[in-house]
């Protein structure tokens, strides 16, 4: 794309930017830029669409501390060039013992195994999501009808049973079984299907490089290739593959970047800005971190 080559340059500090082109983020996080009339931005060496006037930078949970380059392009094409600030999480580390029916996720037989490999390098295909449109817009719908408050943090780090290590990259509710998990967005399945770790799920491509999963279903309600729109029923809530009883779990990748759902189902104005000053950026960021407690029952990474 035009005035992509001229931003390839990242993860580099900027000079001479005024403070109102900068914006600081958590890990796990997502800022916005959102008062110059946006058709596109870019980070991490991509352009990629702005949503509804206003460009959105996702920050993986392992994005490296410190100062990142961001574009921003108006409707004339002028690029406008920014520094996100990626501030260090301590996620918690928390201690898990699985019980004796799900002994199988400890000690994986070699079918096991080569099934979870086989899944991974399937999700790994369609995971960075489409370069189309956009099809949603900010905040998204919440997964269930009543969503209450979630059990445990996004980004924690778990040792089950004192010897294998994992990373959960979304976030649990406790839904109850049966329940319906609703899509958060317009957009097309990519995956409805029973995997090792994470059961019965649904991957849902939203466009613009966003996708949402849904882990652990007891029922699915769609399958690959459908389109849903938002709010749509995907499956019911259930403890499906490494679940140790029913619950909703959902995650979103957006631009291949894991982050955490919860700040995008509040208004957008919540999350950090460019406009910002370092004060409301701190109480934006503080305010999102304390929404949550700390995890009592996690799940992994991979479900």
């Amino acid at each position: 794309m035009r005035g992509l080559l001229a931003f390839v340059c990242l993860s580099l500090p900027l000079h001479g930017l005024s403070a109102a082109n900068v914006v600081s983020a958590p890990q796990g996080g997502v800022a916005r830029w959102a008062d110059a009339d946006a058709m596109s931005c870019g980070v991490y060496g991509k352009r990629y669409a702005a949503v509804d006037g206003v460009c959105y930078y996702p920050v993986d949970i392992k994005t490296p501390p410190g100062a990142h380059e961001i574009a921003l392009w108006d409707s004339k094409e002028r690029r406008l060039l920014g520094t996100l600030e990626v501030l260090e999480v301590d996620f918690p580390e928390v201690a898990i013992e699985l019980p004796a029916k799900l002994s199988r996720f400890l000690e994986v037989s070699k079918e096991d195994a080569a099934r979870a490999s086989r899944e991974t390098a399937e999700v790994a295909k369609l995971i960075r999501g489409s370069a189309s449109p956009p099809r949603f817009s900010l905040p998204l719908q919440k997964p269930a009808k009543t969503l209450p408050r979630s059990e445990n943090d996004f980004g924690s780090r778990r040792m089950f049973n004192a010897k294998l290590p994992s990373r959960h990259s979304g976030r649990d509710f406790p839904v109850g079984k049966g329940n319906n998990v609703r899509a958060p967005a317009d957009g097309t399945v990519l995956l409805a299907v029973d995997h090792f770790y994470t059961g019965n799920a649904v991957y849902v491509d939203h466009g613009n490089g966003l996708v949402s999963m849904a882990f652990h279903l007891d029922k699915l309600k769609v399958k690959a290739g459908d389109e849903v729109k938002r709010g749509q029923p995907l499956g019911t809530v259930g403890a499906t593959g490494r679940a140790t009883g029913p619950h909703l779990h959902l995650g979103l990748r957006w631009l291949g970047q894991r982050i955490d759902p919860m700040p995008l189902f509040d208004p957008p104005a919540r999350l950090p800005s460019v406009s910002d000053t370092s004060a409301e950026a701190e109480a934006k960021i503080r305010r999102a971190q304390a929404t949550e407690p700390r995890e009592t029952d996690p799940e992994s990474d991979e479900g």
